[in-house]
């Protein structure tokens, strides 16, 4: 009997929900030529801020952060600083400059969202959540590079929705790259609670065994 009230407890199995967000393109034609480029350029750094996700009763199991076509202008060391954020100061995507224009090739590679840079950068306020997510280096033929979150980055973005339902992406590219456009999607499925009737029934089933037990002591005790 119990084990079939433990059966009855289980959550009913409900499909998984994917939302993609595609960032917006930084100028006209700019990247490689696809629909939604966001070109990165050397001298500067970048936030891409989410907004209006509600994660009520959800559970996020999987998430990516995929960029199309992606490629270094030329063949000098480079490297692209990619981080999760709590937020950003601004929506949707904003830019600063953190190296002269006339530095070609940028010699600098350093991440503006780590260490005194990051507490000294505009675009995100003092005492924001900073996850270091990866940093990657790309040569000149495109390719797609498909980023998969981590169990523990998983909670952390969670965490990051939760507070305010936005998050932001950190990213510093120490060379310039081409892109086709940067997507990032993830999927939930509705957390595991046993609805009300369920409940009931699991306790009034409990409250019968355990009286049916009692009962059958007692019947025992008196037949000693």
């Amino acid at each position: 009997m119990l084990a079939a009230l433990v059966v009855i407890a289980l959550p009913a199995v409900a499909s998984a929900d994917t939302i993609t967000f595609q960032a917006p393109a930084t100028g006209a034609n700019q990247g490689s030529g696809g629909p939604n480029q966001f070109n990165l350029d050397h001298h500067e750094a970048y936030t891409w801020r989410i907004d209006g996700v509600n994660l009520s009763g959800k559970t996020i199991t999987s998430a990516t952060l995929t960029f199309r076509n992606i490629s270094n202008w030329d063949t000098n060391k480079n490297m692209l600083f990619i981080h999760l954020l709590d937020t950003a100061r601004r929506a949707g995507v904003n830019s600063f400059q953190d190296a002269p224009a006339t530095q070609v090739p940028v010699i600098d590679i350093n991440d503006d969202f780590a260490g005194t840079r990051y507490l000294n950068n505009p675009l995100v306020a003092p005492g924001t959540g900073n996850t270091f997510l990866t940093q990657q280096s790309f040569t000149t033929t495109g390719r797609d590079f498909v980023y998969t979150f981590t169990a523990d980055q998983l909670k952390v973005l969670s965490a990051y929705f939760l507070n305010g339902g936005d998050i932001a992406f950190g990213f510093d590219p120490d060379c310039h790259f081409w892109n086709d456009g940067i997507a990032f999607s993830f999927t939930t499925a509705p957390t595991a609670t046993p609805e009300p009737a369920t409940l009931a029934l699991l306790g009034t089933g409990l409250a019968g065994l355990y009286y049916s037990r009692k009962r059958k002591k007692q019947q025992a005790q008196i037949i000693n």
